[in-house]
Order: structure tokens, then sequence, then C-alpha cells
């Protein structure tokens, strides 16, 4: 900023819970004496190593590569030369939270700031990282020392020395030799478990007095890096800007994040108004990172094993410029070629487990669809038994009970209980709707289509992180236009129960449903949605099947069973739990089924006229209350 005029003008606050008077990190980074990171931070490096040893072989030069070692402390006083030209304060504080779109206010224990801009470099929480099956963290402990003889290789880094014990993770060392009596000598651990100081202390001494004697510790640091197999949520146009780990400029597989968080810090300082995103990362490379990182959290024995073979059979030039994402594809498959190939491809099929099965709800509902039944037992609708008993299972197992939790939406009433006051305005509602349908039976189908609409495509949305009401409203009509006009016989059979006028046919009616399905894929594909556009796959499949059945199957295990989930996520129980709170509902809406259809001499036609009606009425403060409960999520 300082070389771009960024600062001139600027008033600016510091907030940092540490006052940064001490020498606490390493930084280091490889490059050429012509790259632009060396020219900028040539006056600060304090020591440079052009060849790099793996455990105690011999050194290997990574000429015209070089790297480079920075005192934290003489970064943190360089900075401070840099900002005291400007109006920059300080303050030693912890940040508990920001809020704000256009202006942000900044909120530490006793003070909030305002502020246009907010650089954000707080490291970003996980919720439970010993849940996530590959959520690892490189935790490591270090010791500045002196020793008694010149032992130390002041030419060579010593990059991974695994000659200590693995203790259920990938453990190594490595060496930063300053002069050859003095240097920096760190335990690194790859793994679920963080390094305790005490543990490291132990190998750390066993592993200094077997390789180097005598020492006399002159600094310790100590720090946890996470290694997150995921990317962090997409950056927004907006004046909040993410930066340093909070950006993803830690590289998951190896920690080194020195590099990208000067890159990021150039684009945006070369930007107007710091709107450039960080730059974007090749995917190949984070899925190799996400291989890995499967390899550590599985099968952490193998580490060391993968680490050593990595370094005997290729050029170690090589092995950093791959860890820079500047290696081309077939050198890169050249080198997983000779690891333990077997071992990657486990991790292979195990990193396919994990994308696909957020997805495998949707694609088993594509397939549902597509399996051939017997002829129709019902007439018209074209219904087989096969498909009234995958119906009748779901809507016990899901259907009904994701709604028999209103009374925990705080919609109704705030009691969070089936009590006599809710149950009362829980039926006055669905009262309401049935007196609508006496009054207009059209008038009552246009808004049950319409709040129907509504609440399909708020839980939708509300799943694929969209915020957008109106897209959400728009998606509804889209899924329920699609089901309905390539169900056109059966909707008129529907219709004509309800004694509601029936839809005609037109010409190229079937390109107009094509027409409305490839604006629900345009929306998929702007939204970078991937179960979104399965289920626009869902919906075209379904056209082969019957509406009740193609119907049936997105509301039991798409819609039903994410409001579930929802539900689940914000009251924080156990799925028993949920169907336990749920019975009483549950009960209440089997028994009002009951009275709804308990004249058991009705025709197929007033069945469904009955069960039409039925399902608008119960729907109704369903919606209402569902529509309260993610108001109160957003």
């Amino acid at each position: 900023m300082d070389k771009t005029n960024h600062l001139e003008g600027k008033k600016v606050l510091l907030i940092d819970p540490e006052d940064k008077s001490e020498n606490d990190k390493t930084f280091c980074f490889w490059a050429t004496d012509q790259d632009q990171i060396y020219q900028d931070y040539s006056k600060l490096i304090s020591a440079k190593w052009n060849s790099v040893q793996i455990n105690n072989d011999s050194p290997e030069s990574i000429l015209p590569l070089q790297y480079f070692h920075i005192n934290s402390l003489d970064l943190y006083r360089h900075s401070r030369e840099v900002i005291s030209k400007y109006d920059v304060s300080f303050v030693k504080e912890y940040v508990l939270g920001v809020e704000g779109k256009d202006v942000f206010f900044v909120q530490t224990k006793d003070t909030i700031y305002k502020s246009k801009y907010v650089f954000d470099s707080r490291q970003p929480k996980v919720k439970n990282p010993n849940k996530d099956r590959f959520y690892i963290s490189q935790s490591f402990f270090g010791l500045n020392i002196e020793i008694s003889e010149p032992l130390f290789n002041d030419q060579a880094y010593r990059m991974m020395d695994f000659r200590v014990p693995q203790s259920g993770a990938t453990q190594f060392v490595y060496v930063l030799p300053f002069t050859k009596t003095r240097g920096l000598v760190e335990l690194t651990r790859f793994g679920k478990k963080i390094l305790e100081i005490k543990e490291a202390e132990v190998i750390l001494n066993d592993f200094i007095g077997n390789n180097f004697g005598a020492f006399e510790i002159m600094e310790k640091e100590r720090g946890v890096i996470p290694m997150d197999p995921d990317f962090p949520p997409p950056e927004k146009k907006s004046n909040w800007i993410n930066i340093g780990t909070r950006a993803g400029n830690v590289k998951p597989s190896t920690g080194y994040a020195f590099k990208n968080m000067y890159n990021q810090s150039r684009f945006l300082c070369s930007s107007d108004g710091f709107q450039i995103k960080r730059n974007p990362r090749k995917r190949r490379f984070h899925f190799y990172d996400q291989l890995l990182l499967i390899i550590l959290t599985i099968w952490p024995e193998k580490g060391r094993l993968v680490f050593e073979r990595l370094f005997k059979l290729q050029n170690t030039a090589f092995v950093l410029q791959f860890l820079d994402e500047k290696s081309k594809p077939s050198q890169e498959f050249k080198m997983f070629f000779n690891l333990q190939i077997g071992l990657f491809l486990k991790a292979v099929f195990l990193w396919m487990n994990w994308k696909l099965k957020p997805y495998v709800i949707s694609i088993l509902m594509i397939l549902t669809v597509l399996i051939p039944s017997e002829s129709g037992f019902s007439g018209e609708l074209d219904i087989s038994r096969f498909q009234v008993i995958i119906l009748m299972i779901g809507l016990l197992l899901i259907g009904i009970p994701h709604g028999a939790l209103d009374h925990f939406t705080n919609a109704i009433d705030q009691e969070k209980r089936v009590t006599f006051k809710f149950v009362i305005r829980y039926l006055s509602l669905m009262a309401i709707i049935f007196l609508v349908w006496i009054w207009s039976p059209l008038f009552a189908l246009v808004l049950f289509l319409i709040y129907s609409a509504w609440h399909f495509g708020q839980t939708d949305t509300k799943q694929w992180k969209v915020n957008s009401r109106i897209v959400g409203f728009l998606w509804g009509m889209i899924l329920l236009s699609s089901l309905f006009i390539t169900h056109l016989k059966e909707f008129n059979i529907i219709l004509s129960a309800l004694d509601v006028p029936v839809v005609s046919s037109f010409p190229k009616m079937m390109s107009w449903t094509y027409l409305i399905m490839g604006l629900g894929f345009a929306l998929s594909v702007f939204y970078r949605k991937l179960e979104w556009l399965l289920l626009i796959c869902f919906l075209f499949c379904a056209q082969f099947t019957n509406l009740i059945f193609a119907f049936g199957i997105y509301f039991i295990f798409h819609h039903s069973r994410l409001g579930w989930l929802h539900l689940k996520k914000k009251l924080k129980v156990s799925h028993v739990k949920m169907y336990t709170r749920a019975l009483p509902f549950n009960v209440g809406a089997i028994l009002l089924f009951i009275l709804f259809f308990s004249n058991v001499e009705l025709s197929l036609k007033e069945n469904i006229a009955y069960f039409f009606i039925f399902l608008s009425c119960v729907s109704f403060p369903h919606v209402l209350c569902m529509n309260v409960f993610y108001g109160e999520s957003d």
C-alpha cells in the first residue's frame, strides 16, 4: 500500500491481541534473485540457502532457486517504519465480531469501531475439526539454539528429517542453520492431535543431542496452522476483505503461506477499491492437496513413506516448483505414478465418496423415477402398488415428521411445545384455507400453488446459500410448472376433481416446458450448484413416470429431507430426539388425515379432491412457520 499510495489521506486502525514485539514466527520462501518477492524483501532477508537436505542425506542444490528466511521481528519493525509516515493507530485487543455491509462495525471487548474497509486476518473457526474427516492441523514447536560445536551445514536447509517418533501422525524436524553454531530446530506434526509442548521438548532434546550435541536455547516458537481440505467461502465484492489464512492463502497440504499472502497483497494494492479477489488456484492442485490430506488423516503412518519417496525420486527443485503450482500435468502424472500409486488410488476412491456423498440422494431420486413399474392400479393416474408403498414409507419416515416440528419455529406460539393455544391457532389457519376452497376452488388452488412455490423455493435456496427471495420464488414456480406441464393429463384429472377449469393443451407445449427447465438449468449454472443441476435432471426424467410419484419423490426425499436437516441444525439435537419431539404432531396429522377420509365409499375422483384440499390446508400454517424460521436463520 505504501508503494501504491493507498494509505495517503487514510485513517487506519490496526487491531491485534499481541503487540508484535517478539521474534515469534519464522517467515520463509523460495525464489530466484529476479522474482519480485525477493526484490521487495531483499533488505529484510537474514539468511538464505541454495541446497535442501532430507533426513541425513546429502544436500541437493536448488539453484537458481534459493530458500530465504526473514525474522518476524525484522518484518514487524519494517512495517512500523512504513506506517509511521501515515495516520495509523494500533490497539491491543481481540476482535469479537464484525457487522455491516457498506459501513462496518468492529466490536472488541470495550469498544465498537466504525470503518469503511475491513481487512480481516482472524483465523477462521472450525466448528468441530475432529468430526471433519479430512481436516487436520500442522502444529509445530521450535527452539532457536546455539550449539557448542560448529556442526550445522549453513549452506543447506534441512527441509524434512523424519528420524523422530511419528506418534500416530506424520512428524518431522526441519533445521534452519543461520550459522555453523546457531539455528532453528523445529518439530512439526501433521495430524488431528495438536503437538504438546512437553512432548515436543522431549523429542527435540533427543534429536538435537543425538545430531548436534550440547546446546543452549535462545528463543522458542510455537504455532498451529489449519490444513483445511476445502476452499474458503467465495469472496463477495465487499469492503470486508479476507486476508491471510482466512482468505485461503495457506496451502492445505504443506502449510506454506508467505508467498500466497504476498501475491494477494499485490493484487489488492493494484486494484481500485481493493476489489480484486485473491489469485485463483488451479483446481487440480487443490485436488492433489485433498488426496494428500486424506492419506495423512486415514493412514498417518504412510506420510513419512510418501514424502521420503517423493524427494528420493524427484529433483528437489521440481518439488518446489510443484508446490508453487507451476509444474505441468505430464510431470505431475509421472510423479504420482512413481509414488505409492495404490495408496493414492485408494485416496481417490475416498475423495469420490466424500465429494459425491451430498449428491447421492439426488442421484437416487433420478434413478427411482426411471425404474419401470407394473401398470397402475389407480385408473387414469397410473400409479403402481410399488410406488404407493415407497411414498407411504417416505411420508411416515420424513414427509409428515418434517412438518411436525412447527411448534419449535416461534411463528405461532413462543412456548415451543404443543399447547392447546398452539393447536387452536394451527387449526384456525387450516380452517381459513378450507373456507377459501368452499368460497372459490380456483382462487384456493392459485393461492396454494403460490405459497407452495414460495416454500419450495425458499427451502432450496436456503440449502444452496442463494440469498434472493425472488430467485427462490422463481425456482419454485419453475419446479411446479415443469412437473404439471409434463403431466398435463394427470394434472387435469386433479383439476377436474376440484371443479376447477382444466388446462388446454397447446402447440409446442413441450418446447415451452424445456424452455422453463432451461431457465432452471441456467440458474443452477449461474450459481454453480451441482445439487440444483441434478434436480433439473430429475425434473426432466420425472416426465417418464406419473405425476403423483414424481411429486412425491421430490416432496419426501428432497424437500422434506432438507427441511428436516435445517430444523435439526437449528435445534442441535439428534434424529431420535427430533422424532420424539415430532410425535404429538405426527399423531395429530395422521388423525386429521383419517378424519378427512373416514368415508371409504368416496370415489377415486372425490378422494383426490379431498386429499388435495387436505394437503393445502395443512401446508398453509407450515409454510408460515418455516418462513419465520428461515427469516430468523438469515
